[in-house]
């Protein structure tokens, strides 16, 4: 019996860089923030994979010991600007996700929930500025067509939200599409059925670890994440560590 569970790749979930300009302050992580993150890592001789890495390592069930993948959702054009030069002033990799059918466009991405508090706005990056982002030694995968909660659709809508938002990436960029991320991190076994059928690879969501290419977890990078929280995030144990935590709350009534 492990007393320790087998280390977890860490994954990095970002959304918003600079400082908060309206909707949700969970979602932005200021660039002095990000900044000292991406030194930390350098620091400690952290390797940050590409995609094809990241499958490479979750199929063969093993990762380097110092290794994470930095992930950024939905690619609003001035984020992508502000990470990617911190990113190669570090020599890193990172990879976006963006819902095919809204590249170039002004947009309020609104939580399901429907707080109003829980929405991003901008401008999506327009495909010259994602193959840029290409050409700068970065990824891109796929989320959705028009970032709608996948749970919550019809089976016309989720197949048309999976399929065509492939097929509007590859045909902007020239360049293949092989993975996909949930919007909000919300998915089902319908969504997960719809992703794999259309012939992606991979999917990425957002909870502790499953035993599932179409459910990769992820960990959020919240601004108020500490350098003590983030260390716990890329050591590969996070989950393991927040469970005997609350565990530990629970036993003690807090």
């Amino acid at each position: 019996m492990r007393l320790i569970p087998r280390r977890t790749l860490p994954v990095l979930m970002y959304h918003r860089f600079g400082g908060v300009v309206e909707g949700d302050p969970e979602l932005w992580v200021t660039l002095e923030q990000f900044a000292a993150q991406l030194r930390w890592l350098r620091e400690h001789d952290y390797r940050t994979l590409s995609l094809d890495e990241t499958y490479s390592c979750l199929t063969a069930g093993r990762a380097p010991k110092r290794a994470v993948l930095l992930t950024i959702d939905d690619g609003f054009a001035d984020d992508l600007a502000r990470a990617a030069d911190l990113l190669v002033q570090e020599e890193f990799r990172a990879a976006v996700f963006v819902p095919g059918g809204l590249l170039g466009r002004e947009v309020n991405l609104s939580h399901p929930a429907g707080d109003h508090t829980k929405t991003s706005s901008g401008q999506i990056v327009e495909p010259a500025g994602l193959r840029d982002w290409l050409d700068r030694g970065f990824d891109v995968g796929c989320h959705s067509l028009t970032h709608l909660d996948l749970t919550a659709c019809d089976v016309e809508t989720l197949h048309r939200e999976v399929s065509q938002s492939r097929q509007e990436l590859t045909q902007q960029l020239d360049h293949p599409i092989h993975d996909f991320c949930y919007p909000f991190a919300h998915h089902n076994p319908e969504a997960r059925q719809a992703v794999k059928a259309a012939g992606y690879r991979a999917a990425y969501a957002g909870e502790p670890p499953k035993n599932d290419l179409f459910a990769i977890p992820r960990m959020m990078v919240y601004p108020r994440d500490d350098a003590a929280r983030f260390r716990r995030k890329v050591s590969g144990y996070y989950f393991w560590l927040s469970a005997i935590h609350q565990k530990l709350r629970r036993f003690m009534g807090n």
